[in-house]
């Protein structure tokens, strides 16, 4: 289910890069965060997705980097970054990926649920807790299925990739 709204979120941003500015997370209209995108930003971007897809999570990583040295205002690509280092369990480098998303854009859900995952598989279910009481004023139905994953300790629960 995770990995079907991951891929969703991921094609919807896609398509609104392909537009030429980053729109809201759910495709809403931009907000005031809103950058214009570097089109080579946008093309390591979409490597990153592609290589995400594959489970080559280094690859992964190595793209949105290059993405965000080119756009460093780039949210998505910065939560794209830390969802594939807590992949390959570098948690601190994917705690700290989230932190500048949400920096970047603080009512951006889905670095608050990777970042309760993260926390959850370091041991942490009190700092997972914290991130799940966000979650759920921002996206109750994830915060539902994080939730689920925090009762049961699991931090992949739910999270297909």
């Amino acid at each position: 289910m995770r990995a079907i709204a991951y891929l969703l979120t991921s094609s919807l941003l896609a398509v609104a890069l392909g537009a030429g500015s980053a729109a809201a997370h759910d495709a809403g209209p931009p907000d005031s965060q809103t950058t214009q995108l570097n089109s080579q930003a946008k093309t390591f971007f979409d490597q990153g997705q592609a290589y995400s897809k594959k489970k080559s999570w280094d690859l992964a990583i190595a793209a949105y980097q290059r993405a965000v040295r080119i756009e460093p205002k780039f949210a998505e690509a910065w939560n794209n970054m830390g969802y594939c280092y807590r992949k390959v369990k570098q948690f601190d480098k994917a705690l700290d990926a989230y932190k500048q998303a949400i920096t970047l854009k603080p009512d951006f859900s889905y670095p608050h649920e990777y970042m309760a995952r993260t926390y959850l598989a370091m041991g942490n279910k009190d700092a997972a807790m914290r991130e799940y009481e966000i979650l759920k004023r921002l996206d109750g139905k994830m915060a539902a299925e994080l939730r689920q994953a925090i009762d049961a300790n699991d931090p992949d629960l739910g999270d297909n990739d």
